[in-house]
């Protein structure tokens, strides 16, 4: 029986991209949590837009019953607006929605972290990342599987000006780049999150650099 999907992060670059590359039928059930619509999945009937606003998270319990949560939930501090409100968004709400989900007999978790998330990290936002990843782990899920992108390539929603820049930089010297800084496309990173959504196994599996690239 295919495994029903429920994603957090809809409108973001992977979250959508992901969304986007499912056909009917491909999943027993597909569930986005947005804050708003997303038009652009009009024609993807199959896919349930459930509407929330994040106040109350008690209110998605009934979306997270799920056999495979996916999270590309993140912002920038910048975006954010204070460190507090980062931490909140990118650590507190993806861990309550997986202790949530995991209650709720979901068995499998996918998250898109970033390169260099390290729970002892100096830099502020690789620390919220690495701390986010440890969490996960005592959960108790089968399977879960942290991917760990460096710059993410695609056309944004949301305007990034460092993003930019750096793309303008990085895209034309990619070959030169190692795999661990190599920016990557979101198209690749969605396919990563479907093709693990179909494999077996147990733990905790990271990947990063050359094995986003390809299949493992």
């Amino acid at each position: 029986m295919s495994p029903t999907i429920t994603v957090i992060g809809s409108t973001g670059l992977i979250g959508l991209q992901f969304l986007r590359s499912i056909s009917e039928g491909e999943y027993g059930g597909v569930t986005a949590i947005t804050r708003r619509e997303i038009p652009c999945l009009s024609d993807k009937p199959y896919i349930h837009q459930a509407i929330h606003d994040f106040s109350d998270l008690e209110s998605m319990r009934a979306d997270l019953k799920t056999d495979v949560l996916v999270c590309t939930l993140g912002t920038t501090i910048k975006t954010a607006g204070s460190q507090e409100r980062f931490f909140e968004i990118d650590h507190n709400i993806p861990l309550a929605l997986a202790k949530m989900a995991r209650k709720e007999g979901c068995q499998t978790f996918i998250l898109v972290s970033s390169m260099g998330a390290n729970a002892k990290s100096k830099i502020f936002y690789s620390r919220v990342k690495g701390q986010l990843e440890a969490a996960l782990q005592e959960v108790g899920f089968q399977q879960l599987h942290i991917l760990r992108p460096s710059m993410l390539l695609g056309d944004r929603q949301e305007n990034r000006p460092g993003e930019f820049i750096g793309k303008l930089f990085m895209q034309p010297l990619s070959f030169l780049i190692p795999w661990e800084y190599k920016p990557i496309q979101a198209s690749t990173v969605a396919a990563k999150m479907r093709e693990l959504i179909s494999s077996e196994g147990s733990g905790t599996s990271v990947w990063s650099g050359r094995k986003l690239f390809y299949k493992n």
